[in-house]
């Protein structure tokens, strides 16, 4: 994900989000309101979409089975929709301060708090601790071997034990200003944004595997599927494609165009979210050829998918948008 970013390549991420944060977003409104998308594809008519408010400045999304978390930066909490409830008010959670980003495992929901350098555990039972990382939290992802916060002024990401919610190990040092994160079985993949890198760690070791590996201008967002680590570039337009085995590039990057911000693997593609106009586009894993799926107008700084659907958050509305197949 993205939003605005600064001129100094070390202060792109931090700016990016103190944008986000200044804005003023309306305050919480009905529920729920039934909306149209335009259809990408050239198929004709409208796409059924549902467009709910969530609250003062939403910035992330992710699934977990038939529920959907919301980070909301300016209420400081997470929200829960459930899907198979569609009639239900989304349920709020608080965290830490200045959520900003949200992402599932472990049997919990986790937020990165940019207001305090912390992370926010809420278990399926509604447990909630407040974990201090001793840097600031810009992201988070869940792994086998626990969650993961890249600390961007730092330089380094920060390991936190699942199991005794306690920070584990020293800080790995991956690059200038490590923004976004995705985890697999094998590795932790780490944005650099502010050098235009993706450093590969190795959860066990806490080092980084081989050199960093240069991609586009700018990136934001990084995925892991398909045997293969997707970069958003939104300096440049494109879509970056390493391998998942050993970091090597696969291929040209592919011109999506645009500013791409944000990834979601779906069971056949990879959605790219054009941050700044809100068109998602579809890769075909096979060939690297993309089509336009569907536009989303507004502020769109996120995107994921589960539930039956694409989720994808507007943080100038402060509402996420449901977009079904």
């Amino acid at each position: 994900m993205t939003v605005a970013a600064d001129s100094q390549p070390g202060a792109r991420p931090l700016t990016r989000w103190l944008t986000v944060l200044g804005l003023v977003c309306v305050l919480v409104g009905p529920a729920l309101v039934v909306m149209l998308i335009k259809r990408g594809d050239g198929g004709g008519g409208a796409l059924d979409a549902e467009h709910l408010r969530i609250g003062k400045l939403p910035s992330d999304v992710a699934v977990q089975g038939d529920t959907v978390w919301v980070a909301s930066g300016r209420d400081n909490r997470i929200v829960a929709i459930n899907t198979t409830k569609p009639s239900a008010a989304p349920n709020p959670h608080a965290t830490g301060p200045s959520p900003i980003r949200v992402a599932v495992g472990a049997g919990s929901v986790w937020t990165a708090n940019a207001g305090n350098g912390t992370v926010t555990r809420l278990s399926r039972q509604g447990a909630r601790r407040e974990i201090a990382i001793g840097a600031d939290a810009v992201d988070v992802a869940v792994g086998p071997d626990g969650a993961w916060v890249s600390n961007g002024q730092k330089g380094t990401v920060t390991r936190v034990d699942s199991v005794s919610n306690q920070v584990v190990g020293p800080p790995v040092r991956t690059g200038s200003f490590p923004s976004a994160l995705a985890a697999d079985t094998n590795y932790l993949w780490v944005v650099n944004s502010g050098d235009g890198t993706v450093a590969r760690v190795d959860p066990r070791e806490h080092v980084v595997v081989g050199r960093r590996v240069p991609v586009g201008r700018d990136p934001q967002d990084i995925a892991v599927g398909f045997g293969s680590v997707w970069v958003a570039n939104r300096g440049d337009g494109t879509l970056s494609r390493l391998s998942a085995f050993n970091s090597k590039p696969q291929g040209e990057p592919i011109p999506v165009g645009g500013a791409p911000g944000a990834l979601a693997v779906t069971r056949d593609g990879v959605l790219v979210l054009d941050t700044a106009n809100g068109d998602v586009n579809k890769v075909d894993p096979k060939t690297g050829e993309f089509r336009r799926v569907f536009q989303v107008k507004g502020f769109p700084t996120s995107i994921a998918v589960g539930a039956g659907a694409a989720w994808v958050v507007d943080a100038r509305s402060g509402t996420v948008t449901r977009v079904k197949p």
